[in-house]
C-alpha cells in the first residue's frame, strides 16, 4: 500500500472536521508548491488565507530580545488589568 492510500484509510476513520482540516491543509500544500513552481501567481493567492498572512506581523529592525518581550507583555497585562 503506498503513501496516498495509508492517508485514505486514516482519513477515513477521522471526525467530519478533522477530515476538513487536512483538505485545508492539503490545499495549502498545493498552493504552495504552485507558487514555488511560479505557476501560482502571488496575487491569486485567495484572501484569508493562512499563506496571504505569512510575514504580516513582523517587525522591522532586530529581533526583541526575551527580556524585552518579557517587559513589553508585562506592560501590556499591567495596562489590561489596571
Amino acid at each position: 500500500m503506498g503513501t496516498p492510500e495509508i492517508i485514505y484509510e486514516l482519513v477515513k476513520t477521522l471526525p467530519e472536521n478533522q477530515v476538513a482540516e487536512v483538505l485545508d491543509f492539503v490545499e495549502f500544500l498545493r498552493q504552495k508548491a504552485e507558487l514555488q513552481a511560479g505557476v501560482l501567481p502571488q496575487a491569486a493567492i485567495p484572501k484569508g488565507t493562512l499563506t496571504g498572512l505569512r510575514g504580516i506581523a513582523k517587525r522591522s529592525g532586530t529581533p526583541p530580545t526575551d527580556a524585552g518581550l518579557q517587559e513589553e507583555y508585562t506592560d501590556y497585562l499591567s495596562q489590561k488589568y489596571q
